[in-house]
């Protein structure tokens, strides 16, 4: 792997973490954003089922899909036209640049886009690759709870790799749990998705900010948050 290479995965590694732990609990919030008048017919996905498919079939296993939202509430467009011309004028985008995903996603999540500003990965010197959600959330499979994806696996690809100081231990274990909670799926008991969510907040608050000063006290917190999760599931 080339330093160029691996500086941008090692970018996007941390990045990965916060944006899933705090892609749910914001939901609610973007839902209060969101403009009724996305979810009016829909041709995007009626027209892309015969050209991109896969595609359509990752967006409706997303969290987007589940919540209402039409394509054209990331894209711009007009998801109601039956001509290719007009559903593609406007403010229509089909392959956003990196920043032009931050501002999409940023829409709804306002707090997550702008304490990811805040962080390492989000270098403001030019010539640095400027990492966005979907390269560690998936664009049209986010919040998927069938996404295979490894927080643990992922940052270790970087951390640890040549330039960049391995991880703490401790730091390794909390990337565990993360991948425990996705693991532990959508059927849970109040109180347990209640804890998952809490779990997922606390770590977001950690990995979006790049906030490894904080991580040193916190960890143990989430650690322990993390194991009496595990005892709710087993007693389940």
């Amino acid at each position: 792997m080339t330093a160029r290479r691996s500086k941008v995965f090692a970018i996007a590694a941390m990045v990965a973490i916060f944006a899933f732990f705090h892609f749910e609990e914001d939901s609610a919030k973007a839902e209060l954003i969101f403009d009724s008048s996305s979810i009016r017919q829909d041709n995007c996905a009626a027209c892309h089922k015969t050209e991109t498919a896969e595609t359509v079939a990752l967006y409706l296993s997303s969290v987007h899909a589940a919540k209402g939202f039409a394509c054209n509430r990331c894209h711009g467009g007009e998801s109601a036209a039956a001509d290719k011309a007009k559903a593609h004028a406007g403010n229509f985008i089909g392959q956003p640049s990196p920043n032009e995903v931050l501002t999409m996603c940023g829409s709804c999540h306002r707090a997550q886009a702008a304490s990811f500003k805040t962080g390492k990965h989000f270098p403001e010197r030019r010539g640095q690759t400027r990492l966005d959600c979907s390269q560690c959330h998936g664009a049209h499979a986010v919040g998927s709870a069938s996404r295979n994806f490894s927080f643990a696996y992922y940052c270790a690809g970087c951390h640890g790799q040549e330039y960049l100081p391995e991880l703490p231990d401790n730091f390794k274990q909390m990337l565990a749990l993360a991948d425990s909670l996705n693991d532990a799926g959508r059927a849970l008991s109040e109180d347990a998705d209640r804890r998952r969510k809490e779990i997922n907040r606390l770590i977001g608050e950690i990995v979006h900010p790049t906030d490894f000063e904080g991580a040193r006290s916190r960890i143990p917190e989430i650690l322990k948050l993390g194991d009496e999760f595990k005892r709710m599931i087993e007693k389940k």
